[in-house]
């Protein structure tokens, strides 16, 4: 009985951060990050084994000088999301479920994917 309880409360939970991502998609996004960032969508995908993960859709406007420069310092990068997401209030709720992040950066122009950054529970803790 007691796994029935667990099992219902996670799939109302993912049930529940999926809307949000929706709805947050259809009320923010597109929404500008800085002078070449994006933030395109936010998808929360429920997992088969744990809760999900939550996927966040970003565009770059880069140069071929900037891209050249990123490209160089993807670690940079990887360790900028990693401390947002460790600092981050809104993402409480999810860190507190285990929800593991994928993070997508595509090019604005091309629409190429340029990096993509995964960070599960034992990565944010």
């Amino acid at each position: 009985m007691l796994l029935l309880v667990l099992t219902s409360c996670q799939e109302k939970k993912a049930d529940f951060f999926e809307r949000e991502a929706k709805e947050y998609t259809e009320k923010h996004c597109p929404t500008k990050m800085d002078a070449v960032t994006t933030l395109d969508s936010i998808v929360f995908v429920k997992g088969e084994d744990r809760i999900g993960d939550l996927l966040l859709y970003y565009s770059l406007s880069l140069d071929e000088t900037s891209r050249k420069i990123l490209m160089d310092n993807l670690g940079q990068l990887a360790d900028m999301n990693l401390n947002d997401l460790r600092n981050s209030i809104a993402l409480a709720m999810y860190k507190e479920e285990g929800v593991e992040f994928t993070y997508i950066y595509h090019d604005a122009s091309t629409g190429e994917k340029i990096v993509e950054f995964h960070l599960t529970k034992k990565d944010y803790q």
